[in-house]
């Protein structure tokens, strides 16, 4: 390939938006881009996976959050029976309190 050729070659990709795909024996095995826009891809990539990890983390903390709220309600709602049951199993005989068992 002379150096006329390949300045036709890099023409061309500029023109069809600076990327290219070499196909082999039907099969893709490289890609050309331009090194901006693959400079600019490496650190898409790099931000993508930081947010990723971010929005992991903060549906996570949501997630503990919930639980625990969960287990708030749930011993509150307990101790709710837990009153009434006690207030129900109270009799009042002669100004004295009774606890009966169960």
């Amino acid at each position: 390939m002379t150096e006329n050729s390949f300045d036709k070659i890099k023409k061309l990709i500029k023109i069809i938006g600076g990327k290219a795909i070499i196909i082999e024996d039907g099969k893709p095995v490289f890609v050309v881009i331009d090194v901006d826009e693959y400079v600019n891809f490496d650190n898409i990539e790099r931000v993508v996976a930081h947010s990723k990890k971010i929005v992991e983390e903060n549906v996570n903390r949501d997630i503990t959050i919930w639980k625990n709220k969960q287990d708030e309600r749930k011993l509150k709602q307990f101790e709710i029976e837990d009153d009434f049951e006690e207030k129900n199993n109270k009799k009042e005989i002669n100004n004295e309190i009774i606890i009966e068992k169960l």
